[in-house]
């Protein structure tokens, strides 16, 4: 940002008059963007920014400040101009002005300086902070025309005079002693932290997310862990759903998630946003909120590529993506490659227990894994702009993910007297090829006021995939015993939206419709002891349509408030086809019903800096396809699975309240309860025998149970420490209580969780970042998962404009070990996993091309990413 020298000229809810409320509605204004000057003080020989605005309001026959004189200079001349300034050079009098023309871009910091000679006055400076909903305000033709060309007539002009003719900025012509000194515009881009209904954490800060993964990516979010299984969970609550630009993707539904995030490149995403208390706007589905991945887009002009790559203990990966801008058309596309090894080991042990709590069997078990991963992803991007108010775009995306995984298991059964009666060695072989497609069209259009848009988004999306096991059993009396299994699963999701927003003042409402269906199909098949009982297909079809209405609004100057109500109307349809081999009839059922879910948030500013957080909403947790399915399936010769047709969904009322403060130290407090009725969870029994010497077989199926209620506090901090070291700190407190009809013993149980990053500029070139995060006992359905904790070192250092090298550190500390305990009337069980340790990854990144020159350190890409479908229309979702 180029420094406030003598004069300022800044937004900031100070400012008086017709200019003040120009900025305010337009967006800006919402803090203090830059502390050095405020704009109420005068200086010589420069007007007050009021004056500047009320001068240009009356050069274009407005002479009032009222309602009616603001929206005729909103809806006025300057309405056009909606460009990131990327220099103005000011000689003799003379203006330079390159405008890059891109409609829509984030929200984003534009400082200019301007030289007036003669007058005393050396520079103007200003800032401007914009949000992508109030676009059209023509608050960039404003201030731009105010203090370059409306406001100094003697100073400057509206247009660069005829003569002497405006040189080209890019000339190089070298000033005199005497000339005139040039000064260039800083374009600094600044992602907003907080919005009403969401936080937004800005994924490109950490210097390590070109090495990672997405899952990498969210385990630095406050609040969020992915464990090393894939699992999702915000505030240790798993029932999360994941989004890719605000909308929902096949890649990330039920088990097809985790191997998503864990192939799917950290550098692809921009921005992550958490919705503890998601709006109307968004699907009522996850108790637990929307965690929603925003990717990376072209937003510059010209062309522009980056080249990644790294390297590590068992893993590598490489990216190479490009992009060309030309203000009427952007095209983009990308090419990903990754591999992963995991090794890890792990043990456990099971005890069945009589009505009284005796032991009557135990079963030991101890091994180890060696799994590997790889995935291959292309996408290809077409944006153009057909004119000033409307653009479409369209992406394409394929990605293939493959799972190679070899374990040794070693078992021994006891009986109640710890007496030896079998034993064996299991080794197994799992591999499971997925292929991922995607297609998505979307059209927007901005309307006749401003701030009015209209976004419709269609999405096609296929999931296809194939997971063998193939295992064989050395038992200790000699004989072997050999098994398969097999899963094959086809998904299939489109989703069309309509998203309209229209302001009303100073108020704003944003309607909606979401047609959402999925068509999918399961095959379990099974060989080996018992297994072919075991086969089946299943077939799942749903049909979502919702409908949803917010509206936001003001009132007074501390009070911002938004209400919506959303209605979503289920239709779902399962069919099971039993085994031919035996007498098993085919099943089917039919659901169909309509729920409402308000939502409501409130905002109150106490001052510039500090703001109190309210919220609420009514989420939905309903079963996955395989949660329904009735038939028994198969894992090995001592584990089922069965779904329940039965089961309801959850209905969860969530409530918060928040106090933030922003300045040298950033902080937001925040405390939340949840209530959740007919509460989803796992159920575990074994299966009765017929001879005594036989070892039980353990079924696991979902039951819903009375309910759930939970809370807690959360606190986040961030600042810097000095002008090098800068801190990060997350902490939640959470208490949670179940009730009803629970296997577990343990009813009630309070965590601690949290995250602490240090970032350190040793030079200009140089960066490190130092990261832990740990988290306490939590609660399940069938008993608990133990503590969990887990470090990241990274460096890096810019070793030209357009080279980076990135040097990652996981889990320097060795502590990823994760246990689970199952602690039931029937069955007590503990067991542990510890991962591969710690992992050194050496990365080199490579910026191609660009439309300028870049700072030290700064990545010029900005191209839509994305592997295999991550990448999606321009946007977060609804705004």
């Amino acid at each position: 940002m180029v420094s406030v020298m003598r004069g300022a000229l800044m937004t900031s809810p100070l400012t008086k008059g017709l200019f003040s409320k120009a900025i305010v509605q337009s967006g800006g204004g919402r803090g203090n963007l830059m502390g050095e000057r405020r704009l109420h003080e005068d200086l010589p020989n420069v007007p007050l920014s009021e004056t500047l605005g009320v001068a240009l309001a009356k050069k274009n026959g407005i002479e009032d400040t009222d309602a009616t004189a603001l929206a005729k200079l909103r809806d006025g001349r300057y309405r056009g101009i909606w460009a990131t300034v990327l220099n103005v050079v000011i000689k003799s009098r003379r203006i330079v002005r390159h405008f890059a023309l891109q409609k829509q871009f984030r929200p984003l910091t534009v400082a200019f300086t301007r030289y007036a000679g003669g007058s005393g006055i050396k520079h103007i400076s200003g800032s401007i902070m914009r949000s992508t909903k109030f676009m059209t305000t023509g608050l960039y033709g404003l201030i731009l025309s105010g203090c370059v060309a409306g406001a100094f007539p003697a100073m400057a002009q509206e247009a660069a005079p005829a003569a002497p003719p405006a040189q080209d900025a890019t000339q190089n012509t070298a000033a005199k002693p005497d000339d005139t000194p040039t000064t260039t515009v800083t374009v600094e881009g600044k992602k907003a932290q907080n919005k009403i209904d969401r936080q937004v954490y800005d994924n490109t800060k950490d210097i390590d997310s070109q090495t990672g993964t997405a899952a990498d990516a969210l385990n630095k979010v406050p609040s969020v862990n992915v464990d090393p299984t894939g699992n999702v969970t915000l505030r240790g609550n798993s029932n999360v759903q994941v989004y890719v630009d605000g909308k929902p993707s096949v890649m990330m539904q039920g088990d097809n998630r985790a191997g998503a995030l864990q192939s799917m490149s950290s550098g692809d995403i921009d921005s992550i946003e958490v919705m503890t208390n998601p709006g109307a706007a968004f699907s009522s589905e996850g108790s637990g909120g929307i965690i929603n991945l925003v990717m990376r887009k072209n937003r510059k002009p010209g062309t522009s590529g980056a080249i990644n790559a790294n390297v590590g203990d068992g893993r590598y990966n490489a990216s190479l993506n490009g992009a060309r801008n030309t203000g009427k058309y952007t095209i983009s596309g990308g090419l990903n490659v990754r591999h992963d090894e995991r090794p890890s080991r792990g043990g456990s042990v099971m005890e069945n227990l009589d009505t009284d709590g005796n032991t009557l069997f135990r079963t030991d078990q101890s091994g180890q894994s060696e799994g590997k991963n790889d995935s291959v992803s292309a996408n290809a991007g077409l944006d153009y702009n057909l004119g000033e108010k409307d653009t479409i775009g369209t992406q394409i995306a394929w990605s293939r993910r493959e799972m190679d995984n070899d374990s040794q298991d070693t078992y021994a059964t006891y009986d109640g007297a710890g007496a030896f009666q079998r034993g064996y060695t299991r080794a197994s072989h799992n591999t499971g090829p997925r292929d991922d497609f995607s297609f998505d069209l979307n059209w927007n259009h901005m309307g006749a006021q401003p701030g009015e848009s209209l976004k419709t988004d269609l999405r096609f999306g296929r999931s296809t995939g194939n997971m063998t096991t193939d295992a064989t059993n050395l038992n200790s009396d000699g004989t072997t015993d050999q098994d398969r299994r097999v899963t094959q699963s086809d998904f299939h999701n489109a989703v069309f939206s309509v998203d309209y927003v229209r302001p009303f003042g100073e108020a704003q409402m944003t309607t909606g419709i979401q047609i959402n269906q999925d068509n999918n199909s399961f095959h379990n098949d099974a060989t080996g002891n018992n297994a072919a009982f075991l086969r089946n297909d299943f077939a799942y079809e749903q049909l979502l349509s919702a409908a949803y209405i917010t509206w936001q609004q003001p009132i007074g100057e501390k009070w911002t408030v938004q209400g919506g109500l959303r209605a979503e109307a289920l239709k779902l349809d399962t069919e099971n086809f039993g085994n031919p081999d035996i007498t098993t009839d085919d099943t089917a059922s039919h659901i169909d019903y309509t729920k409402v879910s308000p939502s409501a948030f409130a905002t109150y500013a106490l001052n510039d800096s500090t703001k109190l957080r309210f919220s609420y909403s009514h989420r939905l947790r309903r079963p996955q396809a395989q949660d329904l399915n009735p038939f028994r399936t198969y894992r090995d010769e001592l584990n089922y699975s069965q779904g329940n047709p039965d089961l309801k969904p959850e209905e969860t009322d969530s409530f918060e309240a928040g106090y933030e403060k922003s300045g040298k130290f950033n902080y937001q407090i925040r405390a939340y309860y949840r209530q959740t009725e007919h509460s989803i969870t796992d159920y575990s029994t074994y299966l009765p025998v017929t001879d005594p010497n036989d070892t039980p077989v353990l079924l696991t199926t979902k039951r819903n149970f009375g309910g759930t209620k939970s809370g807690g506090l959360e606190a986040n901090l961030d600042g810097k420490l000095t002008e090098k070291l800068s801190l990060r700190v997350n902490g939640n407190l959470a208490y949670t209580q179940f009730n009803g009809a629970v296997q577990t013993r343990d009813t009630e149980a309070t965590t601690l969780s949290g995250r602490i990053s240090f970032d350190y500029t040793a030079t200009p070139k140089d960066r490190f970042q130092l990261s832990y995060f740990g988290r306490g006992k939590q609660l399940t359905g069938q008993g608990y998962t133990g503590p969990f904790g887990f470090g990241n070192f990274s460096y890096r250092h810019q070793a030209t404009p357009k080279a980076a090298l990135v040097v990652t550190v996981q889990d320097p500390f060795h502590t990823a070990k994760f246990t689970t305990v199952v602690d039931t009337d029937q069955i007590h069980s503990e067991s542990s996993r510890s991962l591969q340790g710690t992992v050194l990854m050496v990365g080199l990144s490579y910026t191609l091309g660009g439309a300028g020159g870049s700072k030290d350190g700064e990545n010029r890409w900005e191209g839509r990413r994305g592997p295999g479908g991550w990448g999606g229309p321009p946007g977060g979702g609804p705004m």
